[in-house]
């Protein structure tokens, strides 16, 4: 009976422990990209759909475990296409969906019907579903090459005129900054000519303002006036000739009579002064 965990083992005479390495590494990259078309991933449902064996709901984005599967056709040549394949959560029947490049969106194949179809409102429905051919495909082809060539050509041109776009783009630098420099000083020269127009604005309104109230006040002492003499002057008002004035130097006829020096008494007998009665 052999030993479980053999301690003695065979080494064969050119047996080299580095090429054995190498060897087995080869063999270990070989079983991992073996099966690499049919891998097992886990995935999320990009669209809703339903499925036809037991009309089971799946929502958008609900997780799976799936199997991924790389077809042979290629679109354009150079994009490859993928086949998905899930199960049924209900009735494990299996629904299979693969991409679509060319609409960058997905086509059920198998097990199930999506629930919502996008349709665009330019397209028709034939053009929807159909495929582009290969005469569609190669006018296209050829037009992005030409494409491509004339962007080329015109890099090429722009690259052998280097110094010139220089030259065209300080020239342009130079010029904007003397436009912006007039556009300042316009812009000084406006604002100075607006605040001299509101200075003189103002001044002009304090003249205006100063000769209003001098106007005023004439006109309101000539209207004071005029009342006055109207009430003085008129005809029924005869209280002017009534009056005597309290002094009227014209009857005093500028003479001032002395005092005589002569006294009478009661009797009518006159004492003149200096002589005593006997």
């Amino acid at each position: 009976m052999s030993e479980r965990k053999a301690i003695n083992k065979y080494y064969p005479p050119d047996y080299n422990p580095l090429e054995a390495e190498k060897l087995s590494r080869k063999m270990a990259k070989k079983l991992k990209t073996m099966n690499k078309s049919h891998a097992s991933i886990r995935l999320m449902t990009p669209f809703s759909m339903r499925c036809l064996e037991c009309n089971e709901y799946i929502p958008k984005s609900r997780k799976f475990n799936g199997k991924k599967e790389l077809l042979k056709e290629k679109y354009l040549d150079s994009i490859k296409i993928y086949r998905l394949t899930i199960s049924c959560p209900r009735c494990a029947n299996s629904i299979a969906f693969r991409t679509d490049p060319g609409n960058s969106d997905y086509v059920m194949e198998v097990g199930g019907v999506r629930n919502y179809v996008p349709q665009k409102p330019n397209d028709d429905l034939n053009a929807k579903t159909a495929v582009e051919s290969i005469d569609e495909t190669l006018q296209r082809l050829v037009r992005e090459k030409e494409m491509e060539q004339n962007e080329k050509m015109g890099i090429k041109e722009q690259a052998d005129d280097k110094m010139d776009l220089l030259e065209k783009r300080l020239a342009k630098i130079q010029q904007e900054q003397e436009d912006d420099e007039e556009l300042e000083n316009l812009r000084k020269k406006n604002l100075e000519m607006s605040q001299r127009a509101e200075m003189i604005n103002r001044s002009k309104h304090a003249q205006q303002e100063k000769a209003v109230t001098t106007d005023d006040l004439d006109n309101l002492v000539d209207q004071v006036f005029d009342n006055h003499r109207q009430r003085t002057n008129k005809p029924g008002n005869n209280n002017d000739e009534k009056r005597t004035p309290l002094f009227n130097p014209t009857s005093t006829k500028g003479k001032i009579q002395k005092k005589s020096s002569v006294r009478t008494n009661p009797l009518g007998i006159v004492i003149k002064r200096g002589k005593s009665l006997k």
